[in-house]
């Protein structure tokens, strides 16, 4: 039986207002009911468009579209990926029919495709529906055609996040500059509709370069971002003060990324006091934000020292999420895993490293509940956390327990690779490299080299792709692997391992001095000691030079961090003079190291009284 012309009417308006009300929802954080509206709006338009495609095939795909949001929002990704990709394939039959009218809906719906499928872990697919959303909205882009140009900056963005998301971090800083130079063309002609989204731009591609080795990059943008909203937050008050935070919180991981500490710490105090501001207006909406506000901050405090803030801070994050998961865990265990996380770093750091592995525990406990129901999206975090209960256990001496945390996490990574190599690589490098150090510890001096070389390969075949990103952790391994050809007693390979962290350490440490020089100075140490135990006095009398150079660098800038390492570099550069037959100088160098230790002694006995 057909339905009349008055009854499909009055069904379409329905649906508009089913729609209207799940956006209306959703803004309030009402994130459940918002999904309700979506789908019975999404049933009443397949019906309609049953009866009569032609005419609700169109408004079938635009409320598919919003249900996919709201499915986003409320991390349904498996759905959530489904429910795009039907989108697509709706929008790919409209547009066979009239490629002019549909066309550029095809590709936002493959750009949204994109996001979901990045976020369940399909970074190949993801990326063949991005690259698909670029070349589209290329092909539709005019002269004057202002709204494929903002298309094309869209999905550029999306592109460069799942470049990035897949370890293809040069090729992801690239497609980022291309979408900013299209932004920036749009605000200089349109500053009032435009000047928002090139916030919004800036603030979701900065921790993708920050995570990916682009620190400085990544920290110019966030700082770009928080300035554009603070400026527009001010011209019109209220109008992107939740925009403007979550900036902050951008800013403030950014800044800590390149040891502005205080900078970041500032960045993160601010955010977390606008989230609490807008939380008391609209609770639902932003009481999630202010716990990961919450736990920046708690970041960022533990950095400066302050531990006993920090801790404080991460309880309040952790209780807030607890209650959140408690009314809807589907939503919110993921973030109570993560807060766990960030409270298990800051009791680390606070040497409260019993309560840690507690908060570790739980955290491995709710991502292996929460892989049963979600494997695609879980199991990259199950392995994150296991690996991070691995170094705590490896911390705390307790080797068994850390091993076994550190196999299963290699296992899990070592089928991610299978499947997906790209992402994963790293990850398993990494977690190669603590069982390494368990393996070492343990004495199974043989079987700790098998894995660190295993390691090292990886990184070099990363570093190749991409060295700005990579040579930092290929540099961290091939120091391990000088331990472990050491342990076995080839000492000539030993050697060989530790001149090349050395050469790479200075090359970093050139380029970014800041980030790098704290590493260096200790690798020059060892590297000295190495060249004089193999009889090359003159590369190891320059060398303990470098090193001594190195430290007070440092320690002129950090004395409670550095000055320990100095004082013992001073001892090895005593010890190359005096083998060199330079006694007066290397009793020169003795005592400026025996003053520093007599000055760091008293200090602590001053303290301990």
């Amino acid at each position: 039986m057909l339905l009349s012309p008055c009854a499909t009417s009055e069904g379409a308006a329905r649906a508009g207002r089913l729609l209207e009300l799940s956006e209306r929802l959703a803004e309030s954080g009402r994130r459940g009911e918002a999904l309700d509206a979506a789908r019975e709006a999404c049933q009443a338009l397949r019906d309609l468009a049953r009866l009569d495609s032609g005419t609700y095939l169109p408004d079938l795909a635009e409320g598919l579209s919003v249900m996919a949001d709201r499915l986003r929002e409320a991390r349904h990704r498996r759905e959530g990926v489904a429910v795009s990709q039907e989108t697509v394939r709706l929008r790919r039959r409209l547009t066979r029919h009239d490629y002019d009218a549909h066309a550029s809906g095809l590709a936002q719906a493959l750009c949204r495709l994109a996001v979901d499928l990045s976020a369940s872990g399909k970074l190949r697919d993801a990326l063949a529906s991005a690259r698909e959303s670029v070349d589209l909205y290329r092909s539709l882009r005019r002269d004057d055609s202002v709204t494929d140009e903002t298309g094309v900056v869209q999905a550029l963005v999306t592109l460069s996040c799942c470049l990035s998301e897949s370890g293809r971090p040069s090729a992801a800083v690239v497609t980022a500059q291309q979408a900013l130079t299209v932004r920036r063309r749009l605000v200089r002609a349109d500053p009032d509709v435009h000047t928002r989204r090139l916030a919004a731009d800036l603030a979701r591609l900065a921790p993708r370069l920050r995570t990916v080795g682009y620190v400085d990059e990544a920290l110019e943008l966030a700082r770009e971002a928080v300035g554009l909203y603070r400026r527009l937050d001010e011209e019109e008050v209220g109008s992107c003060t939740g925009d403007l935070a979550g900036a902050l919180e951008v800013l403030a991981a950014c800044g800590a990324a390149v040891g502005r500490r205080a900078e970041a710490l500032e960045a993160a105090e601010e955010a977390a006091a606008l989230y609490r501001g807008l939380a008391r207006c609209t609770p639902a909406l932003y009481s999630p934000k202010v716990a990961h506000a919450l736990g920046t901050l708690a970041r960022r405090l533990s950095d400066v020292g302050q531990h006993r803030e920090a801790l404080a801070t991460v309880e309040e994050a952790v209780n807030l999420v607890r209650a959140l998961a408690h009314s809807a865990p589907d939503s919110h265990l993921p973030d109570l895993a993560e807060a766990l996380t960030v409270q298990a770093a800051c009791l680390r750091e606070a040497d409260r490293l019993d309560r840690a592995l507690t908060a570790a525990r739980e955290a491995v406990s709710i991502r292996r509940a929460l892989m049963h129901s979600r494997p695609g999206t879980e199991t990259p975090a199950l392995a994150e956390s296991l690996y991070v209960l691995a170094v705590y256990l490896y911390t705390a001496g307790q080797l068994q327990e850390s091993f076994a945390m550190a196999w299963e996490a290699i296992d899990i990574y070592r089928q991610l690779v299978r499947t997906n190599p790209a992402p994963h690589t790293a990850d398993l490098a990494r977690a190669l490299n603590i069982l390494t150090l368990n393996l070492s510890r343990a004495g199974r001096a043989h079987e700790a080299l098998a894995a660190v070389q295993e390691a090292v390969t990886f990184y070099r075949s990363l570093a190749q792709v991409d060295p700005v990103a990579y040579k930092p952790d290929l540099a961290a391994c091939l120091h391990n692997l000088a331990t472990c050809l050491g342990d076995i007693g080839d000492r000539s390979a030993a050697l060989a391992a530790i001149r090349e962290t050395a050469a790479i350490r200075r090359e970093l440490a050139e380029r970014d001095p800041a980030t790098h020089a704290p590493a260096l100075a200790p690798c020059l140490h060892r590297l000295a000691k190495r060249l004089a135990e193999a009889g090359h006095r003159g590369e190891s009398l320059e060398t303990a030079r470098e090193a001594v150079a190195a430290y007070r660098s440092l320690a002129r800038r950090h004395p409670e961090d550095f000055d320990q390492g100095l004082a013992g570099a001073l001892r090895t550069y005593a010890s190359v003079l005096e083998w060199a037959g330079r006694e007066a100088d290397a009793a020169r160098i003795r005592r400026q190291s025996e003053a520093m230790t007599e000055e760091k002694a008293l200090e602590e006995s001053i303290r301990g009284f």
